[in-house]
């Protein structure tokens, strides 16, 4: 049987108005700055609503767990991704296994698809979802509420008398199926400092057609793309603005908004036709932009786009070609370019990576050069920041080197900090100095649009840090970081700082 149902009886019954209650966990650290909507669980929780459950949400950002009462969910759904989301799972994983052991663990999310066997041998996950979960959760709620064999449920991993077992894949959603009006009355909206600030957050496609070997999308989605149609994707943009008249910029958390150049046309039409005055952003490939005409890139500025979010990487063609990202500088330079010739009202935001195995000093120059020439083809380029690269769970990293074990189990993982990674391949020496430029980019480059949706106290102090970061980039002077450290220690103190 079941490893949870070894200590679980399920005596309830849908038809008979039982247990219906399901219980939605986003983990997190509590009074986490700046906080995102939940989006994917808002999809989970549509679904279920659906076939009748009734569900409850707890973001652990915003609310302190400990104060909770689990109650006797049909189970506690647990979504996350690789790194301390999976420190504070378990961590409410076991709070949930004191306060009701009889009540199933279901975990899913980027972490638990790309690794469902080594998660599902942890004594607090009973239940593994791999990949998108809306279908699977639907059948899974009605199978633990019914008390109906396991097996039958497509798209889980599952402990059975103490073996592992993974069922067929699960089959995946129409997007335009999705419910255009989520249960936002589940989480307080009001307390995200994007919504707040006019940002809202939509997903126009899942997945993305290309190979990049640091990306989570070959496995979680196969290398496939697939967008909800324009129509369905205007008519989700016109309720979200009847339903918030103060929302100003529409933000897309898909991976790729781009692989459908027609889909795009006809959303932009669409918003010209419909008066939709909003403006929005993306994420876009660089070789996509470095094609695309005057007449396309100026339809995008008059359907209000004001950014274009780009993964850069780095300025070393050698590394390019290591993470097969297929992006060249020549491509990012006449992308940046075109969108000040056409465009001129949308900014390219860029993210950069730095301690690839094998990167040396030269490479890392070859990147901060680039990164300049950039901001001298187009003065509106900005830059996230260059972040020390961190190998996720089952991506296609050929290249790693032994010096790299990938953690062993769950426990392991949650000890990962994506934004702070070690890699062994290189010296101490040279890590400091990663995580230094790591911290002068952001600090010196942080798009003043995102600083403006912080609080007075933060502004300020980056005021004073963005002036001392700027000039020691300029200098590429990145020895000695006192002030680094100092408001290091203040982010510590002070709950996020930076």
């Amino acid at each position: 049987m079941p490893r949870f149902q070894s200590y679980i009886s399920i005596s309830s019954n849908l038809d008979s108005g039982g247990q219906k209650d399901v219980l939605l966990v986003f983990p997190g650290k509590f009074k986490a700055p700046d906080p995102q909507v939940p989006l994917a669980l808002l999809h989970i929780a549509a679904s279920l609503r659906q076939d009748g459950f009734n569900v409850r949400i707890l973001d652990m950002r915003l609310e302190d767990y400990r104060q909770i009462n689990v109650g006797n969910p049909v189970f506690v759904g647990i979504s996350c991704m690789s790194g301390l989301q999976i420190k504070y799972a378990l961590e409410f994983a076991k709070f949930v296994r004191a306060q009701n052991p009889s009540c199933p663990l279901v975990w899913g999310g980027v972490h638990p698809t790309l690794l469902p066997e080594q998660t599902a041998k942890n004594d607090f996950v009973d239940i593994v979802v791999r990949g998108e979960g809306e279908l699977i959760v639907k059948d899974l709620a009605v199978a633990l509420a019914l008390n109906r064999p396991l097996e039958d449920v497509a798209g889980i991993t599952y402990t059975v008398n103490g073996l592992i077992r993974s069922n067929p894949d699960g089959k995946v959603i129409d997007l335009d199926a999705i419910l255009i009006a989520l249960p936002y009355d589940l989480l307080q909206m009001d307390k995200y400092p994007s919504f707040k600030s006019g940002r809202f957050h939509i997903q126009t496609s899942r997945g993305c057609p290309h190979r990049c070997g640091f990306c989570y999308n070959s496995i979680f989605n196969k290398n496939h793309w697939r967008g909800k149609s324009a129509k369905r994707v205007l008519d989700e943009i016109e309720f979200i603005l009847k339903k918030y008249p103060h929302i100003k910029i529409i933000d897309p958390i898909d991976d790729n908004v781009f692989v459908d150049e027609s889909r795009v046309k006809e959303i932009c039409a669409g918003l010209l036709e419909r008066n939709l005055n909003v403006h929005w952003r993306a994420n876009c490939r660089f070789d996509y932009l470095s094609t695309y005409d005057k007449d396309f890139l100026e339809l995008l500025e008059k359907a209000g786009c004001v950014e274009l979010d780009f993964g850069g990487e780095s300025g070393s063609n050698r590394l390019q070609q290591l993470i097969c990202k297929d992006v060249t500088a020549d491509e990012m330079l006449r992308s940046v370019e075109n969108l000040r010739r056409w465009a001129p009202s949308i900014e390219p935001y860029v993210s950069w990576m730095s301690g690839l195995p094998g990167e040396t000093d030269e490479d890392l120059e070859d990147t901060f050069n680039l990164m300049d020439r950039m901001r001298d083809v187009n003065l509106k380029t900005q830059h996230y920041g260059i972040f020390v690269y961190t190998p996720f769970p089952s991506t296609v990293m050929q290249y790693l080197p032994s010096e790299f074990v990938p953690p062993q189990s769950l426990e392991d993982w949650g000890n990962v900090e994506v934004f702070h990674f070690n890699p062994p391949w290189h010296s101490k020496a040279q890590i400091e100095k990663l995580h230094t430029i790591s911290a002068v980019t952001r600090l010196a480059f942080y798009p003043e649009a995102r600083i403006r949706e912080r609080s007075i106290s933060y502004k300020f102090a980056y005021g004073i840090m963005n002036r001392i970061e700027k000039y020691r980039w300029c200098h590429r002077n990145f020895s000695f970081p006192i002030e680094l450290k100092i408001a290091d220690a203040l982010a510590k103190r002070f709950k996020g700082f930076l």
